[in-house]
């Protein structure tokens, strides 16, 4: 069986679930990854998937997020465009934040500090900031998304956006960890949350949605957990693996009121981290031909 000494969460929204279903599918069909993974670098939603993994709470995550998402019954509260409304128009940082709270207590830090854990955010240009630089950096990427899709975007970067790479193991309480999972998934005005050391920073995805990067000085095998299946080739790399869902991912990544489609993508999730398992497992080695034959005798 392989064995996988870090692990890359990529960042997708509710498209993540699909992460936390190939985990426990991988873990049940064999796959150690919960003795194995010293090092787990992620972003956006990745960071809370992975979190959740490295607490052993994958399905606690999902029943805690349906349970969310059941009692908000649309993406956009029209209603509260009156004036007489004090509630935002969109629930997404409200229901994060509510999220990240029910599922982390103070007792869990001393846990998620065993492992190095390395969330990547994106810094603005140092020629641009306010919130003209997150319009700046979201237009950018979005545009680059939609002429190619790649696994790795390129262009915010050749535009001055910067990494800036925060660590579980610098946060002295779980409050403070939460802020460091909402600083990268910073995508405003959905999810307006994101300081860290007095900087405003954006969702790291910006930098990259699969944070490989994170990973360059660890040794050891890396597995590199994707949110959503692309059409081009994955990319074939040096002691990396990446895995994708085995068929396109139907609920959209800001879908906060899809409860149906957070359980059938988690499930897809664990029917894919099964089969990469099983595919994965050592053959048996026969020690000699006269030990061969034993077994085909046998047979």
């Amino acid at each position: 069986m392989m064995a996988f000494r870090n692990v890359v969460f990529a960042g997708g929204g509710s498209r993540c679930f699909w992460q936390l279903g190939f985990w426990e599918g991988a873990i049940q069909s064999g796959l150690d990854l919960r003795s194995s993974v010293k090092f787990v670098g992620s972003t956006s939603a990745g960071c809370a998937m992975a979190s959740a993994a490295m607490l052993d709470r994958s399905t606690t995550a999902l029943n805690l997020f349906k349970d969310l998402t059941a009692k908000n019954p649309r993406n956009i509260h029209w209603q509260n465009l009156n004036p007489l409304r004090k509630a935002p128009l969109l629930p997404h940082a409200r229901m994060y934040r509510e999220a990240l709270e029910l599922l982390f207590g103070p007792d869990d830090l001393p846990t998620l500090n065993r492992i190095s854990m390395h969330f990547l955010m994106s810094g603005a240009p140092k020629w641009l900031s306010g919130p003209a630089s997150a319009a700046l950096g979201l237009s950018i990427y979005g545009l680059e998304k939609a002429f190619s899709n790649p696994i790795h975007p390129k262009w915010p970067k050749l535009a001055g956006f910067r990494p800036i790479v925060g660590r579980a193991a610098d946060c002295k309480t779980v409050g403070e960890y939460i802020n460091l999972v909402l600083a990268a998934s910073r995508i405003p005005p959905l999810l307006p949350e994101g300081r860290h050391e007095n900087e405003d920073v954006l969702d790291g995805g910006l930098i990259d949605n699969v944070p490989t990067l994170l990973t360059t000085d660890e040794p050891g095998k890396t597995l590199v957990l994707l949110s959503m299946r692309y059409e081009s080739s994955l990319p074939s790399r040096p002691r990396m693996t990446y895995v994708q869902p085995s068929k396109p991912i139907k609920i959209d990544k800001f879908d906060y009121a899809n409860p149906d489609g957070l359980q059938e993508t988690f499930e897809l999730g664990l029917v894919d981290g099964m089969r990469f398992a099983q595919e994965n497992r050592p053959q048996p080695q026969l020690r000699s031909g006269r030990a061969r034959e034993r077994l085909e005798a046998i047979g």
